[in-house]
């Protein structure tokens, strides 16, 4: 069973939580309560909890976050709601969290930063595809993750087209369409590194999504300047794919986004 607190002075807050009266089919303990930041930071060092949700005047939810980022980095942070319905479905999300991190292959601490990123990485494959039900789910699943990205920052998407990416599979490529998308997401956007987050996600074996999505908050300077670079970058790589595995990659289209969660609604 996990342990969840809840840091909040809110009756409304608490309320939508203590509504949840099967708390343990869905494998948590009732819910620990602390009424501010203080009290918050004494639990968590005795008895201790598996992930954080809080609910507290800016200043202090602040300065509770700031101590989870220098001591707590791994511990999840589920988002707050007032209606029971939308509590349940952040606790389902933070369910399956916390089983990845508690899961049989993850049986050191050190997994965690590597569970936590995989988890990003496929909260962004899932964006993606459009695979995501809301802007609110997006929130929720970077929160959740302890990502250094934001739902309402602006990103950069590119468009590929594969001409001969059915022929690619069906002929020249063993391993079948997943693997090839795992290839093209590790083994050459999943290298690049610096202020942008790049994923991938392989829509079809005609199409491709690549994304880049800065890591703090930037100016539209800066924002000019990283998409310059990014559009290099990810034109190189594609490059670097028709070298090491003869697939065409043409880019059709360079988007900026103004917030990361646009990616929701359908595209035009």
């Amino acid at each position: 069973m996990y342990k969840l607190l809840l840091v909040s002075k809110s009756k409304e807050v608490r309320k939508a939580f203590s509504g949840i009266q099967d708390m343990n089919r869905l494998m948590f303990d009732p819910v620990a309560l602390a009424d501010s930041a203080e009290e918050a930071l004494a639990f968590l060092k005795k008895p201790g909890a598996d992930a954080i949700a809080m609910d507290l005047p800016q200043e202090e939810a602040a300065q509770l976050h700031k101590h989870l980022e220098k001591s707590y980095p791994h511990l999840p942070i589920m988002r707050v709601h007032r209606k029971r319905d939308a509590v349940r479905n952040e606790l389902t999300m933070l369910r399956e969290v916390l089983d990845q991190l508690h899961g049989d292959f993850s049986d050191s601490e050190n997994d965690a930063p590597m569970v936590l990123s995989r988890l990003e990485n496929d909260t962004l494959h899932k964006l993606l595809q459009e695979h995501l039900a809301s802007r609110e789910e997006l929130a929720s699943r970077l929160q959740l993750s302890r990502s250094s990205l934001a739902a309402k920052r602006p990103c950069l998407l590119f468009e590929f087209d594969l001409p001969d990416g059915a022929s690619f599979l069906e002929h020249r490529w063993s391993h079948g369409f997943d693997r090839l998308e795992l290839s093209l997401r590790a083994n050459f956007f999943g290298r690049l590194q610096g202020s942008l987050v790049y994923a991938a996600a392989l829509l079809s074996p005609l199409r491709l999504r690549v994304l880049a999505s800065p890591v703090k908050d930037i100016s539209e300077k800066e924002l000019d300047r990283l998409s310059t670079k990014a559009h290099k970058e990810v034109l190189d790589t594609a490059q670097q794919v028709k070298d090491f595995m003869d697939l065409d990659m043409v880019c059709t289209q360079f988007r900026v986004l103004s917030s990361l969660d646009d990616l929701i609604a359908p595209l035009k």
